[in-house]
C-alpha cells in the first residue's frame, strides 16, 4: 500500500475501482508545464496494480496519445490476464472524454532476494561519484521550469552538462543520481518515475526544449536497496525531429533494478519572431 505521507504517493493516488478509477494529475510533477511521462506512467500503473491485485509492475509499455492536462483524470482498466503469478491489464488515461495515454501493464511479485544467474559485466560505467555531481534545479534554460525537481533530488554528472554553459557535448547522453527529496524509499512503482527523471539526452545535442514522449517501455528488474539510484541514459539516433533513449537504473548495492526504452521528439527552437506553434 502507498505511504500517503510522501509526495509521490499523494500525486499518484487513485480512487474507485475495480475497473474505473479517478485521479488528479498533479502540477508538482511537470516539466515546462506538462506532466512528466514517467509520472503519468506511474499514475496509470498504480491503478493497474490495484485492479490486478499484484504488488509489483514487471513490464510496462505506454503510448502517449495526446498531451495530458493538469487536474481530474479517469483511468479505465481492462483485465487481459488474471493469474496467480502474473496478471496483465490495459489502462487508458482519459481527460475530457479523450484518451491521453494507453498502457499495458504486466504485474506480479519481484523476488527481492533473487541472485542473477547470469548478467553482462558492467554497471553504471562512467558516472561520476555523487559528491562530484551537480544538483539539479527546477529552473531550466529558455525559461522552462521543472517542478518535478521540487520532489526529486537529482545530481547530474558534469560530463553531460555542457549544454548548460552553451557547450553541448553533441551526443545523446545523460548521467546522474536520483532519490526522492522527502526520503521516500524507491520501489518498483517509483522506478517508473526514476527512468524518466533526468533531462532529455537531446539537451546534450543543444536541443534544450520540451521533448514529448511518444512511447515508453520499462522493465522492472529488482526491488532497490536504500540509497541513491544511479541512472545512465543513452540514445543512438536523432533524425527528423525524433530520438531514442535507453536507460539503466542501478541501486546502491550495484544491482540493475530497471531498464527502459523511449521514443520522443526534439526539434530546434523556432527562430525569433516565428509564431508557428510546435507540432
Amino acid at each position: 500500500m502507498p505511504d500517503d505521507g510522501h509526495s509521490f504517493d499523494l500525486a499518484t493516488a487513485v480512487a474507485g475501482g475495480p475497473e474505473h478509477w479517478t485521479a488528479e494529475v498533479d502540477p508538482g510533477w511537470t516539466v515546462a508545464g506538462r506532466p512528466n511521462g514517467g509520472y503519468l506512467l506511474a499514475l496509470a500503473t498504480r491503478a493497474a496494480l490495484e485492479t490486478a491485485g499484484q504488488p509489483h509492475p514487471l513490464a510496462v509499455s505506454a503510448h502517449f496519445l495526446a498531451p495530458s492536462d493538469l487536474g481530474p483524470a479517469e483511468l479505465e482498466v481492462r483485465r487481459l490476464r488474471a493469474g496467480r503469478s502474473l496478471s496483465t491489464v490495459r489502462v487508458t488515461l482519459v481527460q475530457e472524454g479523450a484518451a491521453r495515454l494507453e498502457a499495458l501493464v504486466t504485474a506480479g511479485r519481484i523476488d527481492r532476494d533473487a541472485d542473477p544467474g547470469w548478467r553482462r559485466s558492467g554497471g553504471p560505467d562512467g558516472l561520476a561519484p555523487v559528491e562530484d555531481c551537480v544538483p539539479g534545479r527546477p529552473e531550466l534554460p529558455g525559461g522552462m521550469r521543472a517542478n518535478l525537481l521540487e520532489h526529486i533530488d537529482l545530481r547530474l554528472d558534469p560530463a553531460t552538462l555542457g549544454w548548460l554553459a552553451g557547450r553541448p557535448g553533441g551526443r545523446l547522453d545523460m548521467r546522474g543520481w536520483v532519490r526522492f527529496s522527502d526520503g521516500r524509499a524507491a520501489d518498483p512503482l517509483a522506478l517508473l518515475q526514476v527512468v524518466d527523471a533526468l533531462p532529455p539526452t537531446s539537451f546534450d545535442l543543444g536541443l534544450a526544449s520540451w521533448a514529448p514522449t511518444v512511447e515508453l517501455t520499462v522493465y522492472l528488474r529488482g526491488v532497490p536497496a536504500p540509497g541513491w539510484l544511479a541512472c545512465i541514459v543513452r540514445g543512438q539516433l536523432w533524425q527528423g525531429g525524433w530520438f531514442d533513449e535507453e536507460a539503466e537504473v542501478w541501486d546502491s548495492a550495484g544491482r540493475l533494478v530497471a531498464q527502459s526504452r523511449q521514443f520522443a521528439g526534439a526539434r530546434p527552437a523556432a527562430p525569433a519572431g516565428d509564431a508557428r506553434p510546435p507540432s
